[in-house]
């Protein structure tokens, strides 16, 4: 199709059309110069779509359902894909029905973009779904398996669906006829305290399954994960085919030019204003957090930042929602633990005195015979009589220095159906630990925009009573583990015992995809860190605190398959265990080896 208009009159005329598609004038059409780039046929369509978009799907009920289902243990790599292809689905063909002529647009525009792309990602399940279904959108076929057809074709027929909750009711169905193998807790869709009924039992009371269904929307403190509405807003302003593929890089004919790096300042600020909004100010100072940032956000962490705070409890924080969020969160913690405090505070008394035996019986002073040292009248006897000549005594001193122990909690989104446990655990632990006498720091480290988040329950030389702050852990977003453990070991290396460990608690490989556009993302190392990229960082970091003299010891809880890529990771010094509350116990025993060894 030929169009003869002018740049800003084109764009014009694309706001218009959006309007005119949803309907509503107050509604702005955003992220169009990226399109108007590729393909005027491909502006177009993007801004029918934005208007069908905001017409027919009620966005804060999609973020809403994926907060409570990926907290509720629905994979995100899944169910994040399959909202989005099914939300397309129904949108498309209704803006179809309307526009006719939209068709033809679409599939010149498609193949506009497609023959920009120098490969196409099918690496994944999803990313093979994702091509088939926008080869169907462009009336063509590839061959594929037959579990990515079946799937294709159920996504297809919410195209049917009336409205937004109904989509999400096919959703659910989709996602546990497909993906059910994946599934290690089948009642995952429903509210926590119905976890323990027989699935019978709601599937003999209809209602109750679809009280527990919308009750998403309805949850009064519910707690809306950043990470996931920057996801669902990403789906509003883009459109699938972008990331089906890979764009040919234009070559440059200046060597330098790549070199060369702009950063909008004043998107950095609004970046940070808005982690400080979600996790509590700095409790450290700029001139510290630069130090440390210019260390460790280098090679595939650069561009990356570091957020230390104390959390939106103890630290300056105007978000009320969030601290409302954390107190919950803090009660429902201190809650488990009391249920059986007996028991927890059995194990911290048992933890501490192994601690204390340990340490007095390998800083007991030893009396050896020797060549030279103190006479011993008692064996003169042995002169002219005996070969062993060693009528003397040599007091061994056996003080080994002190000890320093960080703990490391992982806190990204995967931990949320075990937050009291780990909670728990790691108070058992440092309580433990400062009643034996060794200074502690218990941190738990997550993922949010660019920043890694490292939030301090207590630091070294906090009185006993800091304890408790360690409930406050709470789980949400990604896990970048090389560069938490980077950042940590700053501290830790600062200290002047010279016994330091760390050990670091983990539930599944390192994972931090960024799903941001690049006009608000400052990161200019691996955007995509994950898998080997991920897991090889993360090994040599664990070696490079090796290397520097710290004792770091991992401990996993997470899939029986993530196995062997934790032990690349950590090699000898790690620890796999299905059940979380052995988690103290085995850092007893760790820390037994540790002092007896060292």
């Amino acid at each position: 199709m030929k169009w003869i208009y002018g740049e800003y009159d084109f764009e014009n005329r694309l706001t218009n059309l959006m309007w005119t598609v949803c309907g509503d004038y107050d509604q702005e059409l955003d992220e169009l110069e990226k399109f108007t780039k590729t393909s005027k046929d491909l502006a177009v369509y993007y801004a029918a779509k934005a208007g069908a978009r905001r017409k027919y799907i009620d966005w804060n009920l999609i973020k809403k359902y994926l907060n409570h289902r990926i907290q509720n243990g629905a994979d995100q790599d899944l169910i994040v894909p399959l909202v989005e292809m099914c939300a397309d689905a129904m949108v498309e063909e209704k803006l179809i029905k309307e526009r006719p002529g939209i068709e033809d647009i679409r599939k010149k525009g498609l193949e506009d973009l497609l023959e920009r792309y120098f490969r196409i990602k099918l690496n994944t399940f999803m990313e093979k779904v994702k091509y088939a279904y926008v080869l169907e959108q462009m009336g063509k076929h590839a061959s594929f398996d037959s579990k990515v057809k079946k799937l294709l074709s159920d996504i297809k027929k919410c195209k049917d669906v009336e409205n937004t909750l109904a989509l999400l009711e096919n959703i659910d169905a989709l996602y546990l006829v497909h993906f059910k193998e994946m599934i290690e807790n089948p009642t995952f869709l429903y509210e926590m305290e119905e976890e323990n009924n027989a699935k019978e039992e709601y599937r003999e009371v209809e209602y109750t399954k679809d009280q527990s269904f919308t009750s998403f929307m309805y949850e009064e403190l519910y707690k809306e994960d950043a990470a996931i509405s920057e996801v669902v807003d990403g789906m509003q302003s883009s459109l699938l085919v972008e990331f089906i593929g890979e764009l040919k890089q234009e070559i440059s004919t200046n060597p330098n030019e790549n070199r060369v790096i702009s950063i909008d300042e004043e998107m950095v600020e609004k970046i940070y204003k808005k982690i400080e909004h979600y996790y509590g100010k700095s409790c450290i100072t700029k001139e510290e957090l630069k130090k440390i940032e210019k260390k460790v956000c280098r090679n595939v962490h650069e561009g990356c930042r570091v957020h230390f705070t104390e959390g939106v409890l103890r630290a300056p924080c105007d978000n009320v929602f969030q601290k409302k969020y954390v107190t919950r969160q803090k009660e429902k913690n201190l809650s488990g633990f009391r249920d059986n405090i007996k028991v927890h505070k059995r194990n911290i008394v048992k933890l501490k005195e192994v601690i204390l035996k340990t340490l007095t019986a390998e800083q007991e002073n030893s009396i050896v015979p020797s060549d030279s040292g103190l006479l011993a009248v008692n064996k003169l006897w042995r002169v002219g009589r005996s070969n062993n000549q060693k009528l003397f005594t040599k007091v061994i001193d056996n003080q080994k220095g002190g000890y320093v122990v960080d703990i490391l909690l992982d806190a990204s989104g995967s931990q949320q159906v075990r937050q009291g446990k780990v909670a728990t655990q790691g108070y058992i632990i440092s309580e433990a630990l400062t009643l034996a006498g060794i200074p502690n720091r218990v941190m738990s480290f997550c993922n949010f925009l660019d920043y890694t988040i490292l939030r301090r329950f207590r630091d070294y030389n906090c009185p006993r009573s800091a304890n408790e702050n360690i409930f406050e852990y709470f789980s949400a977003g990604n896990n970048r583990d090389g560069l938490a453990i980077q950042a940590v070991c700053q501290g830790l290396l600062n200290r002047s015992e010279e016994n330091k460990i760390l050990i670091v608690l983990s539930d599944g490989k390192p994972n931090d995809v960024k799903i941001l556009n690049d006009s608000i993302r400052t990161i200019r190392g691996e955007a995509f860190y994950k898998g080997m990229t991920a897991i090889k960082d993360t090994a040599l970091e664990v070696r490079k605190a090796r290397k520097n003299g710290i004792l770091l010891f991992g401990v996993f809880t997470g899939k029986e398959e993530e196995l062997e890529a934790e032990k690349l990771i950590y090699g000898k010094d790690f620890v796999y265990t299905r059940n979380i509350e052995k988690f103290s116990d085995i850092v007893g025993t760790y820390l037994k080896r540790i002092i007896e060894n060292h």
